[in-house]
Formats: structure tokens, C-alpha cells, sequence
């Protein structure tokens, strides 16, 4: 298996002062593409239509016939100071480049999950509210229709969930009153839920991701702790993974190569970077330096070509880089620019085309209605 070459100056620098060095290649620092490269870049988006309403920390699910579900979130009617959750959902048709009226969730949420499952359907759950919330529920495609399915043990928002290998679903971390670290799988022949060991140290906001090995690598995001841990479906337990970087708003996706990339800043105070965690070794590797030296809060989405869309995310105002990882090179690069959103989603399409959808800004109270589409 080919592997990166590049390593990282620990030190107390962190990114700012320890940029990769390639074996037998010069240490000198790289520059950054400046403003007046990146406006020559030929633009990589699509405007396409707007949502019927703004919406943020909703899911988009790429259902079985091509199409994309949006669900939930949190929406405008008259501005900021009518922001709630909303019920409502709609589909994305790349066909036809249009949205159209879906039937509405049971409850309005936000800051839930939405995982597809092998039999076609939907699963949302949890989230919030005027609370935090237990109650899941299924969208058929087939009837359009949303039904009641199990409740969690625990109430959770802001959580992760993860399709295993057996069709089961584990949902991970998350929020209550407090950051969780319990975790719970959901059995779509039964409808219910079964708690299973809780993390040890991992909890909170993180990032999970299914390795090549059926087994689920949690990554701890608290910009504080640097810890990981892999939960062993077969077992229903958790062990401990090497020590990541201490993350704040990354993002993480499995390469084709069997490697997790992992993609933020290093204690909120260093420069963002491209790490791989190498599962067979359980070891972290430094590969890549950012573009977008402060990006937090993006979206990973892994493209046909085995290259990596790093889109949104950027905390600057003015607007700054969208970014692609090659895994040819191990490098991060930029490609053309960005908007300075978090909150949004990105969906690859049958196509090979990436829709990003909603958000909300970094610095301002406001929400997006609006959607791109993203092409190599």
C-alpha cells in the first residue's frame, strides 16, 4: 500500500511553525495561493435553485432513485428572531434541477441524522426542538410517507450516526444536558434500540467513520482532548485508537486507499491540515498543510475519482477557498473559492456532481436557502 511520505515538526508550534517537509525535498515553507491566484482559478460551482425555505443543521440523504431528501432544520420565517426547527421536507431531482414539497417530519427537529438504509428507507433521529429529543422515525420513498419507529435510551442532538456492515445503524455521542459519550445501535428488522458500552473518553461533538474492517473510529472535536476510539460491532464495545491532534470542527471520510482523512484545526489556535489514520497500523499521520488556514465546521465528501471535496467551513468573511485532497500527492489544494458557511450540507450525486445546500454564516446571524453543485 503506497503511503505519504510527509511528516510533521511536532514541537510546540503546531501548524503555524511546522509545515510539512517531502523526503529529500527542500524544507522551505510553501506559500499559500494568494487572493489573485484564487480568482484566476476557473470556478468549480453550479448555482442551482434554492431551497423552499433557509435552512441549517438539516440532513440531506441520497435516496435510491437519484434523488435527495432535505429534512428538518433550523429556518427563518421573518428572521432571526423567528428561528425554530421546522418539520418540513423536500427532494432535490438532479434530472430536473428542481425541489419539490416532501411529506413533513412527525416532529420538527434539528441537529439530528438521517441514514440510509439497505432496504431504501430513511431513519431520522433525535435532535431538538424546544428540547432535546429520543423519537426516531422512517421516510419511505416508495409511499412518501414518514412512520414512528423506536425511541433512543437517551435524547441526543448533535450525534453521529454510522451505517455498519450488518445493516444495523450506531448512533454515537451527541448532546443532553451534557456531552454524551453513550451510544446506542438501532435494528431495522426489530425497530428497536440497544445500548452498548459507552465511549471512554471520547464524547461530545465527533466525527465517525467506518473502516475497512466493519469497525467505527470515533474522533474526539473538542479543540481540548486529542483521543479516538473504534467500536467492534461483533463485541458491542469500544477500544482505544492512537491519539489524533486535538481537532476543533473537523471532518473525516474513509479513502479508497483504507485510510481515514481527516480534515481541521489542531486546538483551535494552529492553522488547519490533512491527517490519515491508518487503521491496520493505528497510527496518525500529518500529510498536508490548508489553504484555508481556518477552516472549521466543513464538509468532506469523497468523489468518483477517489479525491476529496473540502467545501464551506472557511471563517473568512470575505470568502475563501474551496479545497480538494489528492491522495496521488497527499496534498490539499485549492480549486476555487468559498463561502464562509457552516451548518450546510454536501451530497455526491449519481452524477459525480456534489450538492451543497443551506447553512448558516460563521460570524452573522444568518440563514441560507441557496444550493451549489460542485464539479471536478
Amino acid at each position: 500500500m503506497t503511503r505519504a511520505t510527509t511528516t510533521k515538526t511536532w514541537l510546540s508550534l503546531g501548524l503555524c511553525g511546522a509545515l510539512a517537509t517531502m523526503t529529500g525535498a527542500s524544507t522551505a515553507f510553501a506559500a499559500a495561493p494568494t487572493v489573485s491566484s484564487r480568482a484566476s482559478l476557473t470556478s468549480p460551482w453550479a448555482v442551482a435553485p434554492s431551497m423552499s425555505r433557509t435552512r441549517t443543521s438539516h440532513t440531506a440523504t441520497l435516496l435510491s432513485d437519484g434523488k435527495v431528501l432535505v429534512a428538518g432544520g433550523t429556518s427563518w420565517t421573518s428572521g432571526p428572531s423567528s428561528a425554530a426547527a421546522t418539520a418540513t421536507t423536500e427532494a432535490y431531482d438532479p434530472a430536473t434541477n428542481g425541489w419539490s414539497a416532501r411529506a413533513n417530519l412527525s416532529t420538527a427537529r434539528q441537529g439530528h441524522t438521517a441514514t440510509l438504509l439497505n432496504n431504501g428507507k430513511v431513519l431520522v433521529v433525535g435532535g431538538q426542538n424546544t428540547a432535546t429529543l429520543a423519537s426516531a422515525e422512517l421516510y419511505d420513498p416508495a409511499t412518501g410517507t414518514w412512520s414512528a419507529t423506536g425511541s433512543l435510551a437517551t435524547a441526543r442532538r448533535g450525534h453521529k450516526a454510522v451505517l455498519l456492515n450488518n445493516g444495523k445503524v450506531l448512533v454515537a455521542g451527541g448532546f443532553g444536558a451534557a456531552a454524551l459519550k453513550s451510544a446506542e445501535v438501532y435494528d431495522p428488522a426489530t425497530g428497536a434500540w440497544t445500548t452498548v458500552s459507552p465511549m471512554g473518553a471520547v464524547e461530545g461533538r465527533i466525527s465517525a467513520t467506518l473502516l475497512p474492517d466493519g469497525r467505527v473510529l470515533a474522533i474526539n472535536d473538542n479543540g481540548v482532548n486529542g483521543v479516538a476510539e473504534r467500536f467492534d460491532p461483533a463485541r458491542g464495545s469500544w477500544g482505544p485508537a492512537a491519539a489524533p491532534p486535538a481537532f476543533l470542527g473537523h471532518a473525516a471520510v474513509l479513502l479508497p486507499q483504507g485510510a481515514v482523512l481527516a480534515v481541521g484545526q489542531e486546538q483551535a489556535r494552529f492553522e488547519s491540515g490533512a491527517w490519515l489514520f491508518w487503521a491496520e497500523d493505528n497510527e496518525w499521520e500529518y500529510v498536508s498543510y490548508a489553504n484555508e488556514s481556518r477552516r472549521s465546521g466543513h464538509s468532506l465528501t469523497l468523489l468518483p475519482s477517489g479525491k476529496v471535496l473540502v467545501a464551506r467551513g472557511t471563517r473568512n468573511q470575505i470568502g475563501g477557498s474551496v479545497e480538494v485532497f489528492d491522495p496521488a500527492s497527499w496534498t490539499l489544494f485549492a480549486v476555487g473559492g468559498d463561502a464562509s458557511i457552516s451548518g450546510h450540507t454536501a451530497t455526491l450525486l449519481d452524477d459525480g456532481r456534489v450538492l451543497v445546500a443551506g447553512g448558516t454564516s460563521q460570524e452573522e446571524p444568518e440563514l441560507f436557502s441557496s444550493a451549489e453543485l460542485f464539479s471536478e
